[in-house]
Formats: structure tokens, C-alpha cells, sequence
């Protein structure tokens, strides 16, 4: 199984998000952890998984991730499974980067399989709220 999670992260609270799903979701040889400006073309071929996560800013995605999302092409994703999260201020008033991200997600063809999910941080800057990397794998492993 072909595993790849594309992040972007300000101040390294997206990261240890994507890491902690990375590792709870099998080995290294079958998955792939990029850097949202990172990404290649032929990382995006033969998946059967795709991950992607970004902290909020201006109550969306970052530049780097809605430039990404761009890039996907309608359907070129089709039959990926795929699932979107967020980092940022548990409010509701804080916005969603997730669920843009699953939008484009699915206009890319990518069947959605587990809810867009936000992981809280406490501050502007975090660090990630009590048990959140836990909360992480345990979503992870429903996408499975």
C-alpha cells in the first residue's frame, strides 16, 4: 500500500501531527512524508492513500497548501482514499483548513474516508494541546 501525507507547517505542530499519523499508520517503505512545497509529480502516482494537513492561517490553509491544492487536476486522484486535517484554535471561529482541503481532495477524485479532523494547539505558536498526537493516531488507523 502507497501511502503519501503532504503537510505545511509555520512553527512544527502540523509536523509532529503528520509524523505521529505517519507512524501509526506502518513502516517507512510504504509511506511517504512531504513537505507540501516538496512534492513531486511522481509522488502523487500509485497511491492508495493520500493524508493532507496544514495549520490555519486566515482561516484557511497556508499559501503553500492552497497552491498544492491547486495543482490538483479534477479526477486525476480517482480511487485514492484520502482524509484532510487541520491544526489550530479549537474554536469554531478560528476557520478550517481541513475541510477545504477535503474539498479539493474530492474534486480531485479522492474518495473521502475519514472526517476532516483538527488537532488543537493552545497558542498562536502551540505547542499542540495535552493527548492531540494520540487523538492523531488513533484517527489514522481509521483510515485504514
Amino acid at each position: 500500500m502507497k501511502v503519501l501525507i503532504v503537510y505545511d507547517s509555520q512553527f512544527g505542530n502540523t509536523e509532529k501531527v503528520a509524523q505521529a499519523i505517519a507512524a501509526a499508520l506502518g513502516t517507512k517503505e510504504d509511506i511517504r512524508l512531504v513537505k507540501v512545497g516538496m512534492v513531486k509529480p511522481e509522488d502523487m502516482k500509485g497511491l492508495d492513500i493520500l493524508i493532507v494537513g496544514s495549520p490555519i492561517h486566515v482561516w484557511g490553509p497556508t499559501k503553500g497548501m492552497k497552491a498544492f491544492m491547486k495543482s490538483l487536476e479534477a479526477e486525476s486522484l480517482s480511487g485514492v482514499r484520502a482524509a484532510a486535517f487541520d491544526t489550530g484554535y479549537p474554536s469554531r471561529m478560528a476557520g478550517s483548513a481541513a475541510k477545504k482541503i477535503e474539498k479539493a481532495l474530492s474534486k480531485a477524485g479522492c474518495s473521502i474516508v475519514a472526517p476532516a479532523r483538527k488537532f488543537a494547539v493552545t497558542g498562536n505558536k502551540g505547542p499542540l494541546a495535552d493527548g492531540e498526537l494520540d487523538k492523531a493516531k488513533a484517527w489514522a488507523k481509521n483510515i485504514l
